[in-house]
């Protein structure tokens, strides 16, 4: 007799899977996968960014399968779900009553999705599978404490679990609670034996979405106005959206920083912009530039921060430029070099004749010059330095 497969098996392998997929083993253009598996991500990305990409298509169909299944996603492939469950199952005292808990999930999710609508997905942070991915970051390079220490969602999911059983999943989670309100709409779509009972589900379910979703409206409107914006420029991965929109957009689940094969994509750890704390930004530091045939980074983003790109589009998409010290250059001390030049891809430099006889500079051609930084990394005497493009 042939073994069925169980609900707990393919949870535990999903579990398995994605935690394979977080960590840091150059899956290239996997990795992360499981945040394109969240209809929330996705809807907050979408009503945000007003467009859309394929691998969107794998949030839409967990969430129609979620019309049909009441929360087929929670019970049969999320990793946190399966952690939270087996913590819970460590309390055994369960003097703890979910009863007098409010489903919050239900409203941070349609606040969320509304707020998106006009200018920031409010809990998007809040997405379990970024939490999730948010604590695989911290094993990206290089790591720090603290990029630890700023990823400890998880373990405080698990922890809470541990004296609240059941609390985040049921209760608190915008996730489940998408699919729950999904899942609501079924009973309001097919028939039902009893209309009173139909109409008294259906009319709770819309006067949650006409209250959260006009609530998140208007502070979609009204919070973006309240943010600071930092005058300081960061370098950004290529094809990132505008500061403001990046900084509100991106999960922080560490994709784009675990898929870059250079390891020049980081952490902003820097406190002078706290909107922008976590986010990934582009550092020059070690001698790394980005490669002119890689486009990972807009690949795996699954919230949209990035924005998918083709190799041919890179020469396109300026990330910084560079300012050349004439002081140090080794061809105004009348030496032979051209590795700058020689390694521009996108031919942003040339060597021409100096004001003085006989000797020869670099100058570079700002409109071509993409700040990849491949030339700031070969300069023998590191006389390139790399800036950012002022708006």
């Amino acid at each position: 007799m042939k073994r069925r497969i169980k609900t707990s098996d393919i949870r535990l392998i999903s579990t398995l899977a994605a935690v394979a997929l977080a960590l840091p083993f150059g899956w290239k253009e996997l990795t992360g996968f499981y945040n394109w598996l969240s209809p929330f991500i996705m809807l907050n990305s979408v009503l945000l960014l007003k467009s859309v990409v394929w691998l969107n298509g794998i949030g839409l169909t967990v969430l129609i399968i979620s019309f049909f299944k009441k929360r087929w996603f929670c019970n049969t492939l999320c990793p946190v779900g399966l952690g939270c469950d087996a913590v819970s199952k460590l309390n055994r005292r369960k003097k703890f009553s979910l009863r007098n808990i409010p489903h919050l999930g239900h409203w941070l999710a349609m606040l969320s999705l509304g707020a998106a609508l006009t200018g920031i997905p409010l809990f998007i942070l809040l997405d379990p599978i970024a939490i999730f991915h948010g604590f695989f970051s911290a094993f990206s390079k290089p790591a720090s404490l603290v990029v630890v220490l700023s990823f400890l969602g998880l373990p405080l999911l698990l922890i809470i679990h541990l004296f609240f059983p059941g609390i985040w999943c049921s209760r608190l989670c915008p996730l489940g609670g998408l699919q729950d309100e999904v899942a609501a709409l079924k009973k309001v779509v097919i028939s039902n034996k009893n209309p009173e009972q139909k109409q008294v589900k259906g009319t709770n379910a819309g006067r949650r979405l006409f209250i959260a979703g006009g609530t998140g409206l208007l502070a979609g409107l009204i919070i973006p106005r309240w943010l600071r914006i930092s005058e300081i420029k960061y370098f950004r991965p290529p094809a990132s959206t505008s500061s403001e929109l990046f900084n509100i957009l991106c999960i922080r689940c560490g994709n784009c920083i675990k898929a870059c094969p250079t390891n020049i994509i980081v952490h902003h750890i820097e406190t002078d912009d706290l909107t922008a704390w976590m986010t990934p930004e582009v550092s020059f530091k070690n001698k790394g530039y980005c490669l002119e045939d890689c486009n990972l980074c807009g690949t795996v983003c699954p919230s949209g921060s990035i924005s998918p790109f083709s190799l041919a589009a890179k020469k396109e998409l300026f990330m910084g430029s560079i300012k050349i010290g004439l002081d140090k250059c080794l061809l105004t001390q009348r030496t032979e070099c051209d590795r700058c030049k020689a390694v521009c891809h996108y031919k942003a430099i040339e060597i021409i004749p100096a004001e003085q006889s006989l000797i020869m500079k670099p100058l570079v051609n700002t409109q071509k010059c993409v700040g990849c930084g491949a030339c700031a990394a070969i300069c023998p005497p590191e006389t390139i330095e790399m800036v950012t493009i002022e708006n």
